[in-house]
């Protein structure tokens, strides 16, 4: 006789149902890896709004310094790296600073001069961006090299991401300072035209003589000043 009772066993139902299961676990999974990057990629946007991108040429070893300033009058360079909602990144001396010596002995050399400056808040009013040729290297003066120097900066504008401003000046001599541009923002970030581009001096005639040290003060006096360079 059919017997129709063995038949009516649940296993295969759960095996399919499992199955199923741990293949929407692992599509789930799939998806959270793809997305998290491009989470990642938005919240670093978010972190600055304008970028100062100081360049000038690679095979020089003049030191360049940049100079950038907001409405409220206070500057970063390498004499304060800090302040209000800018940020310098590093103080780039020409070649002095490109090799580095590495733990078996021997050296690594990057070939870049470039300064940045960060500015990671609005305020509203008139920054100004200057470039100054603080020093030339000794063997330069040794080989009698011509101490002109392309200087390169250039304005990126960070959410949305443009580059709103480009420029380049000859440097020729130690002391030379050069107003490359000045520009406004509303509350909102937004551009006040035109750009201007009228000189501001920041560099006294002390400082030009790379001996003047000037008082800490702010974020400088926690951080210390890089004046004997």
């Amino acid at each position: 006789m059919f017997d129709k009772n063995k038949y009516k066993s649940t296993i295969g139902f759960t095996d399919m149902l499992f199955n199923i299961l741990l293949g929407f676990a692992f599509l789930f999974i799939i998806a959270f890896l793809l997305i998290k990057p491009e989470a990642k990629k938005e919240d670093f946007n978010r972190r600055a709004e304008f970028v100062v991108v100081m360049e000038w040429d690679n095979d020089a070893s003049g030191d360049i310094d940049l100079y950038v300033e907001d409405p409220t009058g206070k500057q970063v360079s390498f004499r304060y790296h800090n302040h209000n909602f800018m940020h310098l990144d590093k103080d780039d001396l020409g070649a002095m600073n490109d090799t580095i010596v590495n733990a078996d002995g021997s050296t690594t050399t990057i070939a870049i001069n470039r300064e940045v400056v960060t500015i990671r808040g609005i305020i509203k009013g008139e920054y100004v961006i200057n470039g100054h040729y603080y020093s030339i290297r000794s063997y330069d003066k040794i080989n009698k090299r011509k101490p002109v120097i392309t200087v390169r900066v250039e304005l990126h504008k960070v959410n949305p991401y443009t580059i709103a401003w480009v420029g380049e000046k000859e440097f020729t001599h130690r002391g030379q300072e050069e107003t490359f541009l000045r520009f406004r923002l509303d509350e909102n970030g937004k551009f006040l035209p035109p750009f201007t581009f009228e000189k501001k001096k920041f560099v006294t005639p002390m400082q030009e003589l790379g001996n003047y040290t000037a008082p800490p003060t702010g974020a400088a006096a926690y951080e210390g000043i890089q004046d004997e360079r």
